[in-house]
């Protein structure tokens, strides 16, 4: 079990190799400048500025030791060096920008391209992370005028193609991971934020951060990779060094700060996202630190070591990631540029080695290393321009697997480095093996990286290809490995004969059934065999809001809020039912859960909101789910509202969720996509019960407590479509849709007498029916298949489930469903999980105390060998998106994808034969059945019109009564 107030590498101990790794007798350049790290760090090479300041020196990153004679010298300007920066998408480019704003880069070590880039000195240059070709410097142009520009030297013409104006002056600048955003620290202390896709150096600015840093005192800026949190480091008005981590979503204050001894240098921050630590170096200090880097930390920022080296600093980098000795548990190597380390000896590259502990290094520990950032462009300039989608290429480090997965990485993403990056550059290293066929690779997937990408191998040139949790045009939402996880397609089957989960058609929309009769009367409600239960369920949370569900069911894995510290959430694998261990595999919110969803479109992952305004991502791991399982935190958002209190995934977007927030004075409801909140809908100060998306994802209805009144809001233009009134008590109440055009609203009325109303979307002022269930306490939750038009009901803390069937606009009530045990949460699978050939409509599980039932509903026929495509319609797919997410954000429709139920051996029973005719006709049967009645009469009759023998006079008493 994995608390997310840890991190899991914070037993990482490092300390200074040997001095034969070291790099030595290096002669460099002592001068100075704020935005330079005075380290640059490759695949393949170090890069420092030599002596002189006009160029740099290339080291080889295998050949250590004794390297003043056998460095290779780049030539660049005439000018002094200000920065120098390599590039993440390809090995062996470096730029470098001068004190008279000109730039120049070098591709192996030979330089292509020079150009002037500012009238005044430069004070910073970075390669654009995700597009090869683009680079962006900036230059101050007065003591407090400054300007950043983006160029992209693959053009013909050496002109930027963005800029913009900051005040105040620019220290540093960073690019997202994601190539989104452009952040830029300043000398008054604050950081700005820009878009550098929108049109405009206004339009472009996305927000400033607060003032933290004292003004006039060196700052520097980093984004933490993808996520869209950001590290700034400075002085205090004492002069003590400081450094805060930011929320982009929140520029206000930071998330948290950490404040280090009195200086006057720069203090370099770096950030590893794979372990999310933070590393923190000065220059002319001998201390390297670092720090828990983790946003969701309950202590971020928290320190967690140092390292003293032999010398004063003077330039710090991290080393890529696929050069770390991963077997002997390597996680990070941070290479410190230090001055003379003795009399008569030059400067030294001096590697710094942090090691997580391990009881054995002899196998792979995937926990610690998981699939990291592939030194390849992530996608066009044309597309990144456009605004398009984004999906980072990530390799794995398993020496077993790393070079035939980057191999598969360089040919699914053959198409855009033939447009962007030169044809070298396509061909994978020496180092990291031959490159395998395509035909060979597509038989034999060598890496779990390729899986997950095998979608976009056969995207079109330039990468246009729609990925879920990706940002709208204004969206400034980092895209996470989220983005590329595919589904499972082994999880879905559960019966052995039924057909494969492919949408077989397009609808035209979600409508109910058109029927003028109850086709459902002898609903039949039955439990699973006792083998198919999970038993044994210690520590269930009897105390979960009874606004949510405490169990959620998916293809792959089923989610139960338990009792203890932190807020657990028990995860068990659907297919593994029986007796649940004594210690579960458990997720550990930080808080208390207030509710739990999984992602409809990515069965691995599993979303749990706590009391603390956190909603989490999990990724569930694709192994036995038995003792200490690790968790690993995917995606987090930390809603700027006082609580969280009800979490939906939308139905048809892949990304999208919609969180039910509470401040002080008001309710909403907030919609996200990825880590960007796009929309507030249903803002009001009655406060809110719950809400639910229509089937399309378009509308999103909601009941408010104090006006009890049911609305239905558009999900992106935020308007109030129609209103109405709801029960008529302030008791919670539970809303299910039934298709696009009916409403379901289960609550209380007056008295405590438990309801269910229909209302159709059309006119809320009046329900359409309304039934009166009883009278108790329990919440009833609705649970609708629009398929059947049924409304099935579970009863909180009763044994009962109830069911109603909409006929045209009537609840007909169907035959209850009785469970031994009380219910504390019901939860539904897809409609294709369920046995078609037993003719059954519905399949859950039902959560008691101590055991999580499985139970079904079907339905008796008179022909059950056929498949009754009756009552079995083509079905909604709920597990493709129905649309793309940026679409969506944009106002598309969606339309319905259809799967048919009819398994491949079973035949329609539309299709089937006539049943046949018997011989005898209804006639002949009744003419023989009159004669066979008459016969039995006719005996009868005959035997009482027969003389008693015993009875009769004898002659002999004839002659006595004579005489």
């Amino acid at each position: 079990m994995r608390l997310a107030k840890f991190n899991k590498y914070r037993n990482a101990t490092a300390s200074l190799a040997t001095r034969e790794a070291w790099y030595s007798d290096l002669a460099l350049d002592a001068s100075d400048s704020v935005s330079a790290d005075g380290l640059a760090i490759d695949g393949h090479s170090l890069y420092v500025k030599a002596t002189g300041g006009n160029s740099l020196q290339a080291i080889d990153l295998n050949c250590p030791g004794k390297v003043g004679s056998q460095t290779t010298t780049l030539l660049g300007p005439a000018e002094r060096i200000v920065d120098w920066t390599t590039a993440l998408h390809h090995d062996n480019l470096v730029a470098a920008a001068d004190s008279q704003g000109s730039v120049t880069v070098w591709q192996d070590r030979i330089q292509t391209v020079t150009f002037d880039a500012h009238a005044s000195a430069c004070v910073s240059v970075r390669f654009h992370p995700t597009v090869a070709g683009v680079l962006a410097t900036s230059a101050n142009s007065g003591p407090t005028s400054s300007e950043v520009r983006l160029w992209n030297v693959s053009a013909d013409t050496q002109t930027p193609f963005w800029h913009t104006n900051v005040d105040n002056g620019i220290d540093s600048m960073s690019i997202r991971g994601d190539g989104q955003l452009l952040a830029a620290s300043t000398r008054a202390g604050t950081c700005a934020i820009f878009d550098p896709r929108l049109a405009g150096s206004i339009d472009s600015a996305v927000g400033v951060t607060a003032a933290f840093h004292a003004a006039g005192r060196p700052t520097r800026v980093l984004w933490t990779g993808e996520a869209p949190f950001l590290i700034t480091t400075g002085q205090s008005k004492m002069r003590e060094r400081s450094a805060a981590l930011w929320d982009q979503r929140n520029l206000a204050k930071p998330l948290a700060s950490l404040q280090l001894q009195p200086s006057t240098k720069t203090l370099i921050p770096f950030y590893d996202e794979d372990t999310r630590l933070a590393y923190f170096a000065e220059k002319g200090d001998v201390i390297i630190h670092w720090a828990d880097g983790d946003p969701s930390s309950a202590t971020p920022l928290a320190q967690l070591g140092s390292v003293v080296l032999p010398a004063p600093i003077s330039g710090c980098a991290l080393l890529p990631k696929p050069q770390l000795g991963v077997m002997r548990g390597e996680i990070a190597r941070v290479h410190a540029v230090v001055e003379s380390t003795g009399a008569g000896q030059g400067a030294a590259i001096v590697p710094i080695p942090h090691i997580a502990p391990r009881r054995t290094y002899l196998d792979f520990h995937s926990d610690l290393f998981p699939d990291t950032r592939a030194p390849l462009p992530a996608q066009s300039f044309e597309c990144w321009l456009d605004q398009a989608p984004v999906c980072i290429p990530k390799m794995a480090l398993d020496p077993a697997k790393s070079a035939d997965s980057l191999a598969s990485l360089r040919r699914t993403y053959c198409s855009l480095l033939s447009r962007s990056v030169p044809a070298d550059a396509a061909e994978p290293a020496a180092d990291h093996g031959s490159r395998a066929e395509p035909e060979d690779a597509m038989l034999n997937p060598p890496a779990e990286s390729e899986n997950r990408l095998s979608k976009l191998a056969s995207a079109p040139a330039g990468l246009e290809v729609k990925q879920h949790n990706m940002p709208s045009a204004t969206a400034t939402a980092s895209v996470n490995k989220r983005t590329v996880e595919q589904h499972d397609p082994k999880v879905k089957p559960v019966v052995a004969d039924q057909l494969a989960r492919i949408p077989t058609k397009q609808g035209s929309g979600w409508k109910l059934p058109e029927t003028d009769h109850a086709r459902f009367k002898y609903l039949e409600g039955f439990a699973y065999r006792p083998t198919d239960h999970f038993t044994n369920l210690l520590n269930v949370n009897l105390r979960f809001s009874q606004q949510n569900d405490p169990v959620r069911v998916g293809p792959k894995h089923i989610a139960v809020s338990l009792k203890g510290a932190g807020g657990q959430v028990g995860v068990f694998c659907r297919d593994s039912p029986g007796r649940v261990p004594d210690n579960p595999a458990t997720i550990a919110h930080g808080a208390d859960v207030v509710d739990i969803e999984l992602d409809p479109f990515d069965p691995g992952v599993v979303a749990t909101a706590g009391v603390d305004g956190r909603l989490q991502m999990w990724r569930v791991p694709d192994i036995p789910l038995v003792g200490e399982v690790t968790f690993e935190l995917e995606e987090y958002i930390h809603v700027t509202a006082d609580r969280i209190h009800q979490v939906r995934f939308h139905p048809c977007a892949r990304g999208v969720v919609a969180v039910l927030v509470s401040d002080i004075d008001a309710y909403s409801i907030y919609v996200y996509s990825g880590l960007m909140l796009h929309f507030i809908v249903g803002k009001t100060s009655d406060g809110i019960h719950s809400f639910e998306w229509s089937p399309s994802g378009d509308h999103i209805a909601l009941t408010t407590k104090k006006s009890r009144l049911l609305r239905i809001y558009d999900a992106r233009s935020q308007d109030l479509l129609v209103s109405g009134s709801a029960m008529d008590s302030i008791r919670p109440s539970r809303i299910a849709w039934l298709g696009n055009y009916r409403i379901c609203l289960a609550g209380f009325s007056t008295g405590s007498r438990r309801q269910l109303a229909l209302y159709s979307t059309d006119d809320l002022s009046r329900p359409l029916s309304t039934v009166t269930i009883d009278v108790g306490p329990g919440v009833l939750v609705p649970i609708s298949d629009a398929d059947c038009g049924i409304i099935y009901l579970d009863d909180r803390g009763s044994r009962l489930t109830h069911a109603f069937e909409v006929v045209g606009d009537q609840l007909i009530e169907l035959p209850k469903f009785e469970s031994p045990l009380p219910s504390l949460g019901m939860a539904a699978l897809p409609k294709v999980y369920s046995d078609v050939a037993q003719c059954e409509v519905l399949r859950a599980y039902r959560l008691s105390s101590q055991s999580l039932e499985s139970v079904g509903f079907r339905v008796p026929r008179k022909r059950p060998e056929f498949f009754q495509d009756a009552i079995f319609p083509d079905t909604v797919d709920t597990e493709t998106p129905a649309v793309d997410t940026l679409a969506w954000l944009g106002g598309a429709a969606a339309l319905p994808l259809l799967i048919n139920l009819c398994p491949p051996d079973m035949k329609p029973l539309s299709e089937a034969p006539p049943v046949p005719v018997r011989q005898r006709t209804f006639a002949v049967e009744t003419e023989q059945t009159a004669n066979n009645t008459k016969d039995a009469i006719s005996a009868m009759l005959s035997r009482v019109d027969e003389p008693d023998e015993e009875q009769a006079p004898s002659p002999d008493s004839e002659s006595d009564w004579d005489d």
